[in-house]
This record gives structure tokens, sequence and C-alpha cells, in this order.
């Protein structure tokens, strides 16, 4: 059996990181955005395949106006969904900038327009 080479790991998580920190920046507004006008929260959960997600995240994602993927850039999220100790919780866009920044424990699930 041949071993890949000692680097493709690194490299590999590497990308994977990379990836992460784009999804997280799209969601924060930080980058990208549509200029075509289209519906901002056009990209939630009924647009996205989230295979992880199950039925709980899929309702709090809908209930509370979210989106994994982020909103237009001229659109401002006003909470979050976060998970914490195994449970989805519903917090302030403060809170969940916190997350993202690791400040507080957590990982930061998606954005919501809805408020806190």
């Amino acid at each position: 059996m041949r071993h890949p080479p000692a680097g493709a790991g690194l490299a590999l998580a590497a990308a994977k990181a990379l990836v992460l920190v784009v999804v997280i920046a799209l969601g924060f507004g930080l980058v990208g955005g549509e200029a075509s006008g289209e519906d901002p929260g056009a990209a939630r959960l009924d647009r996205v395949a989230l295979p992880q997600a199950g039925p709980a995240v899929a309702q709090a994602l809908r209930r509370h106006d979210c989106s994994v993927v982020g909103f237009d850039a001229t659109v401002e999220p006003r909470s979050a969904l976060v998970r914490r100790q195994g449970r989805l919780r519903h917090v302030s866009f403060d809170d969940g900038w916190a997350v993202f920044t690791g400040e507080r424990p957590g990982e930061l699930v998606a954005l919501c327009l809805d408020d806190y």
C-alpha cells in the first residue's frame, strides 16, 4: 500500500481551512455579495443542501430567517445560530461574532435576519 507524501496531509488541511474562512467571510458579508439585484436572502436553507442539518436545525433556520452561506453585503444580520454543548441556540449577532472570533465557545452555524 502506498502512502501519500508527508506534505499532502498539510496541504489538504490548509485547503479545508481556506474554504472554511471563505464561507465564514461570506456569511458575515466581508467578501462577495450579489450584484444582480437578487433577493438578499436568496441563499437560505431552501437553496442550500445541508446533509448534516437535521429537522431541528432546518426549522430554526426558517424560523429566524437564517442563512448558512451569508447574505448580500448590504444586508446586516441581527442574530446568529450557534451550537454550544451539543445544543443549537439563537443568540445576538455580537454573541455569534464572539463565537466566530473564538472569544466564546461554540460553533457558528448561521447568520439570521430575525431580531434576537
